[in-house]
C-alpha cells in the first residue's frame, strides 16, 4: 500500500521538498566540495526515504482497521 497508488501520490512530493532540504542542510557541504563517498549517498538516500515512509504513515493512519 505504502508504494503505490494514492499513498505514494501524496507522499513522494512531500518526501522530494523535506528530503532536498535535510540533504542540503546535512550533506550540501559535502557534495558541493566533492568531499562524499558511498556513506553520504546512503545519508542522502535516507533523507528522502524517511519523509516518504512518515508520509504514507500519516496518510495511511486514519483507514487504520483496530478490529
Amino acid at each position: 500500500m505504502v508504494i503505490s497508488g494514492r499513498t505514494a501520490r501524496t507522499a513522494l512530493p512531500v518526501a522530494a521538498i523535506v528530503g532536498t532540504i535535510l540533504s542540503a542542510i546535512n550533506e550540501g557541504s559535502l557534495v558541493v566540495f566533492g568531499h562524499f563517498g558511498v556513506s553520504t549517498w546512503v545519508r542522502v538516500g535516507l533523507n528522502y526515504l524517511v519523509p516518504f515512509l512518515v508520509a504514507s504513515a500519516g496518510y495511511l493512519a486514519p483507514f487504520r482497521h483496530t478490529d
